[in-house]
């Protein structure tokens, strides 16, 4: 009888698609939330309404991006949930106001 334990710590291959499909949809998430603030933008400058509101939104969203980016890199679960949070809230908060002010 051999004395070594088993490897407790081998992923199945159904945790592995569970691991790449999570990673996937948060990289497309992360992509889509780096986009939107670029695209109300460039739609505001051809329209040339609201400019004020895109810009502040493009400014807090891009902060809160920042914040996430900074919580990364230094391992803070809380700052990379408040610049989540604030970017979210901005993006919203624009196109809440952007549909009242229509």
């Amino acid at each position: 009888m051999s004395s070594e334990l088993p490897d407790l710590n081998t992923q199945s291959a159904a945790d592995e698609m569970t691991t790449h499909t999570a990673r996937y949809f948060s990289n497309m998430m992360l992509g889509i939330a780096v986009v939107a603030p670029w695209l109300l933008l460039i739609m505001s400058i051809m329209s040339g309404k609201f400019l004020w509101l895109t810009v502040l939104t493009f400014i807090c969203t891009h902060l809160g991006l920042g914040l996430m980016l900074v919580g990364y890199r230094r391992d803070s679960r809380s700052l990379k949930r408040y610049g989540a949070t604030t970017h979210v809230a901005a993006l919203l908060l624009c196109l809440v106001a952007l549909a009242a002010l229509q």
